[in-house]
């Protein structure tokens, strides 16, 4: 930003300060307030992802980015979005790493339809404080007693 006067920098005493300096020096500050409190076209800077330009945020006080191409750039929000969109497990985490060791590899029965081809371990004892499958009964008919603590009646 180039001041409206070249500053004066090889002051003697015998100069003397003139009414003429100190407006210089006043219209130099004004011109450097007046760029510390500008918020457009500051040295270049742009809101748009622009090659070799400082950025300064928009009007909605964004600032855009290009497309991260190596490791220390920003990623951007469509870049994250694909990321964190990908389900296909790309860090190929494994069950372990994530707490699930213990979990075995069989396929899980869905949630609707399928076939039920395991077994059902009913729990006897009703005196636990979460909900366990005690008895299960298939039936066409209703219910014709009322069930005991953890029983199960479908009725299809």
């Amino acid at each position: 930003m180039p001041l409206p006067h070249t500053p004066k920098t090889d002051w003697d005493p015998a100069d003397g300060v003139a009414a003429a300096d100190l407006n210089e020096v006043g219209d130099n500050l004004v011109a450097l307030e007046t760029h510390i409190d500008a918020t457009t076209g500051i040295h270049g800077a742009v809101a748009a992802a622009t090659a070799s330009k400082l950025v300064i945020r928009d009007a909605a006080g964004r600032a855009a980015v290009a497309d991260p191409a190596a490791a220390g750039d920003i990623v951007n929000k469509q870049t994250l979005e694909v990321h964190t969109g990908n389900t296909a497990n790309p860090h190929s985490v494994t069950k372990t790493q994530v707490g699930l060791a213990n979990v075995t590899d069989n396929a899980q029965m869905p949630i609707a339809g399928g076939t039920f081809t395991g077994k059902a371990y009913a729990q006897s004892n009703t005196d636990y404080t979460t909900g366990q499958i005690r008895n299960i009964f298939f039936s066409a008919a209703a219910p014709t007693t009322e069930g005991a603590n953890g029983d199960l009646w479908v009725q299809y």
